[in-house]
């Protein structure tokens, strides 16, 4: 072996440690930056000389520089998290429809149903007073403005969460067309053989960020390039992506892809939600209040219209012939031809004077009280409304509304209890992966101490070397 070799090999060992320690600086400038992976410098024997009296070791190369990241850890996490988000954003939305009818509150429609009914039953107990009636006046509109307040409360929430969805999917197509970009940079890369590991790792934050708004499926392929599906359909191909888009408005919308409809209505994660929400949550919460509201408006009028006042006889609309039934002054509470929640309001006349509110339902007969007393007691009429998801069982108005209310608070404290679950799993993911990516910097130190040691005795050996090369030198002359 000459000492040219020995020169060679302890280059060899000085390039090897020199890139090792630029590995282990980089590592620690990074150690902070989310979804940064930890490289290391894989170090392999150089080709050794084969003489007659067996190979000598010429040294160190370096095979390449990886990235440590585990796929499987990487798949867990992203199936957690999308979960997390998607009950999260469900939890969110259905508390938001919750917090719409404010209950148990002060200023409820229960408490305002409540208040009306009783006053019915102090007009009752004086069914010709003015003072009565104005109070009945002003609770029946209270009720109406709550409903019409819930509905567009609703409207306004559906307007909101629309919004969301929106900026989900532009979110979503920044991602999609963001990793096919960054497919092309790796592949023309890692063409020649070289690792592009902080490319990868941009990648893989932009398809976290975007499992956090729908479920993914990676496929790694060799040149470098990923596939990502959602809800089993290619979104990212190579440097090709696809884009979504909305159509349509609240109740009907349809994601589409590329233009067509997306295989999947409700992709899952925060999308899936807030797409979910748009479609059926509140548009049923908007429908059970419809449905609320024609049920107090036909109640009340129907027993309403059967009542007599001198203000609704003199309209001209009135019957009081008993053998061509009804009879009545034919006078409506609510306006008949609202039947909405958006629009339930007092009929024109009683909106105008409280003496069209009958009391009693006789002519002539101011102390007659039966009207008040059949209104106050649709309070606990349980054959007024059918009971949500029946066709055969019925309820009173009052109780129609509190199962909705129960119903929109069970399904959000199950939300809300499946988000704390995923959200949990989603960090115990997020920290194991990390703790087999994520930099230490207690290890770069130690790791940088001993390749700053191999690189100091290389440097030795040269130094030796050249010592005896100048000694070799010094003989012939």
């Amino acid at each position: 072996m000459s000492l040219n070799s020995i020169f060679g090999t302890a280059t060899l060992a000085l390039q090897a440690q020199q890139a090792a320690i630029e590995t282990a600086a980089h590592n620690i400038s990074n150690a902070n930056v989310v979804g940064y992976s930890r490289q290391v410098v894989n170090l392999v024997p150089n080709t050794p000389l084969y003489t007659p009296v067996g190979a000598i070791g010429t040294g160190v190369v370096v095979q390449d520089i990886s990235r440590i990241r585990n796929t499987m850890l990487d798949t867990n996490y992203r199936a957690q998290t999308s979960q997390a988000g998607a009950y999260t954003t469900q939890g969110d939305l259905l508390t938001s429809i919750g917090q719409v009818f404010g209950e148990p509150s002060s200023t409820g429609l229960s408490n305002s149903l409540s208040q009306f009914y009783s006053s019915w039953s102090d007009l009752a107990n004086n069914p010709s007073n003015g003072a009565a009636k104005s109070v009945v006046q002003q609770r029946g509109a209270a009720v109406a403005s709550t409903l019409n307040q819930f509905s567009s409360n609703l409207d306004q929430l559906a307007s909101n969460t629309l919004g969301s969805a929106n900026q989900q999917i532009n979110d979503i197509n920044g991602y999609t067309a963001q990793i096919a970009s960054i497919n092309k940079q790796i592949v023309a890369a890692e063409a020649g053989g070289n690792s592009a590991n902080d490319l990868r790792d941009m990648r893989d934050n932009a398809i976290d960020s975007l499992s956090k708004i729908v479920p993914v499926r990676v496929i790694d392929h060799g040149n470098g390039s990923d596939t990502i599906y959602v809800a089993g359909a290619t979104v990212v191909d190579g440097s090709d992506s696809k884009s979504f888009s909305l159509q349509g408005a609240a109740g009907s919308l349809s994601l589409q892809l590329n233009g067509r409809a997306f295989i999947a209505q409700s992709p899952g994660g925060g999308l899936g939600a807030n797409l979910d929400a748009l479609n059926k949550d509140i548009p049923n919460a908007k429908s059970q209040l419809d449905t609320l509201a024609a049920g107090i408006v036909s109640n009340v009028n129907a027993i309403h219209a059967t009542g007599w006042t001198a203000a609704g006889d003199a309209l001209g609309g009135s019957n009081w012939n008993s053998a061509a039934p009804p009879t009545g002054s034919n006078v409506n509470f609510f306006d008949p031809t609202k039947v909405t929640a958006g629009t339930i309001s007092l009929s024109a006349q009683v909106a105008s004077n409280a003496s069209y509110i009958a009391g009693g339902d006789a002519q002539n007969a101011t102390g007659n009280n039966n009207i008040a007393n059949k209104m106050a007691a649709l309070a606990n009429d349980t054959t007024t409304m059918t009971k949500f998801g029946s066709t055969t069982d019925t309820t009173s108005i009052s109780e129609f509304y509190r199962d909705l209310v129960t119903r929109v608070g069970v399904a959000t404290n199950n939300a809300t209890s499946s988000a704390a679950v995923y959200t949990t799993l989603a960090q115990q993911a997020n920290t194991q992966r990390q703790s087999v990516s994520g930099v230490s910097t207690d290890e770069e130190l130690i790791s940088l101490t001993k390749n700053q040691q191999a690189y100091a005795a290389a440097a030795k050996v040269i130094t030796t070397a050249a010592s005896m090369s100048q000694t070799l030198l010094d003989m012939i002359h």
